[in-house]
């Protein structure tokens, strides 16, 4: 198959022990020892599409526009021929500019239902009145009557979004789309997930605990968290959904796509080092994820040499998608299937989002952020040894004592990497609204 469809779905925020708890029916090509390049969601998609460095493409905490000169998997797969669909329940993929490059269709956190394509914008109609859900609907059922959109489209998703629990966070919205969509005979869907990144509030039946739970990296620096346990409880809640809801929209995907990709972003922190969310840090939990590789049996590639415990990076995927869809690409990656030697990759950490310093002020904890807001830096070694930087412990290792030698690698590797230079001026500046979705999602 010269030119197989291929399917990239982000369990955002899904750390590794919950997806081998969790999600071990997924099948392919399991990576035991996968990285990512960052931290958090933004930096890190910049890698998955580009198969670079944050660094390297400008694209970070203190530049979250995607407006590198280097083109995208998404972009070459578009000039081929592709038909390119970017579904996202994360809203930070469609609030800062440029993620759409190379996509021809985009839905983004508020519009991902299929009702939506047809119908009135409730979600915009709810952010801008006050009162209740049920009151916002009331008062605009009349403008959805008189509205060019579809009447019916219109009040079905209106209903739709008067039963929502805050736990449906994007993959039965999905689900559905995938149900109401037709593929062409080439495509490329990129999905983002959210069920696993804070407010943790998943159905009914996966909840043990009924209450609405958020991780902020400026209450553990404060030392303001008072429930570990319950935090950890919710957050294995919303996995074990995630992967209840995955397995249907997974068996989807196999009957459309030739390739799936299953992966996650970022870890989270569930209180070692006693801190929490994954606003900082190169620790291991934050950027060792899962990565599998499907593949249907039509597909050509030389899967017999992929091995399963090989360190590998998220900078791997582009360079694989591109080997197997037949495009080329420059990439620092590898094919993930294929029988190259494993390198050496780096983790990066380029300091706060800017809106963490009013949350560490309102904290108490304002010298927190400029403490802790300069770069770090990580090295997965060849045969799979991690060594990070911390701004007060030095160079770490879950794996043993830190040798010069290890040190040596990791700054000879990080001054091998040009660092784009970006102007975030004017960048901070955010609506009403982009601050309200960060507030909700413990950026800020």
């Amino acid at each position: 198959m010269d030119s197989p469809s291929v399917a990239v779905v982000v369990l955002d925020t899904l750390r590794k022990d919950a997806f081998d708890r969790y999600f071990e029916w997924v099948p392919g090509v399991a990576f035991e020892n996968a990285y990512s390049t960052a931290h958090w969601t933004v930096p890190a998609h910049a890698s998955l599409l580009t198969g670079k460095y944050p660094s390297e493409v400008g694209v970070h905490g203190k530049s979250r526009s995607f407006d590198c000169p280097d083109p995208s998997i998404v972009e070459v797969l578009h000039e081929r021929g592709y038909t390119t669909r970017l579904w996202t329940a994360n809203p930070l993929m469609s609030k800062w500019e440029d993620w759409e490059r190379g996509f021809d269709h985009v839905r983004g956190s508020e519009r991902l239902h299929p009702y939506t394509d047809e119908s009135l914008d409730w979600a915009a109609f709810h952010r801008s009145s006050e009162g209740g859900r049920l009151g916002t609907y009331l008062r605009a059922l009349p403008h959805a009557l008189r509205s060019p959109e579809s009447t019916v489209g219109s009040l079905r998703e209106a209903a739709r979004q008067l039963r929502l629990e805050d736990g449906e966070r994007g993959a039965e919205a999905v689900v559905e789309r995938l149900d109401r969509t037709r593929f062409d005979d080439r495509e490329f869907l990129l999905v983002n997930l959210m069920e696993a990144h804070t407010p943790h509030f998943p159905p009914k039946p996966y909840r043990s605990v009924d209450e609405r739970v958020n991780f902020k990296i400026g209450d553990a620096f404060a030392g303001l968290v008072t429930d570990p346990d319950r935090n950890r409880a919710v957050y294995d809640d919303s996995a074990m959904y995630l992967s209840a809801v995955y397995r249907g929209l997974f068996r989807r995907l196999r009957s459309e796509f030739d390739v799936v990709v299953t992966l996650s972003d970022h870890g989270e922190l569930l209180g070692e080092y006693d801190l929490w969310n994954h606003g900082y840090g190169l620790y291991p939990e934050l950027v060792r994820v899962p990565l599998a590789v499907w593949l249907d049996d039509r597909v050509e590639a030389d899967g017999a040499d992929a091995d399963p415990e090989e360190a590998v990076s998220l900078l791997d995927v582009p360079e694989t998608l591109a080997d197997l869809t037949g495009v080329e690409l420059d990439t620092r990656g590898r094919n993930l299937l294929g029988d190259s030697d494993p390198v050496a990759r780096l983790t990066e950490y380029q300091g706060f989002l800017p809106w963490h310093r009013e949350q560490f002020e309102s904290k108490g904890v304002a010298e927190v952020y400029e403490r802790f807001d300069t770069p770090l830096r990580g090295l997965v070694t060849a045969d799979g040894r991690y060594v990070y930087e911390t701004h007060e412990d030095g160079y770490r290792s879950p794996d043993g004592p830190v040798s010069p030698d290890d040190e040596e690698r990791l700054e000879s590797l990080v001054s091998s990497v040009p660092e784009r230079a970006v102007d975030d001026e004017g960048s901070d500046d955010v609506s009403s609204d982009v601050m309200g979705q960060l507030e909700d999602l413990g950026y800020a």
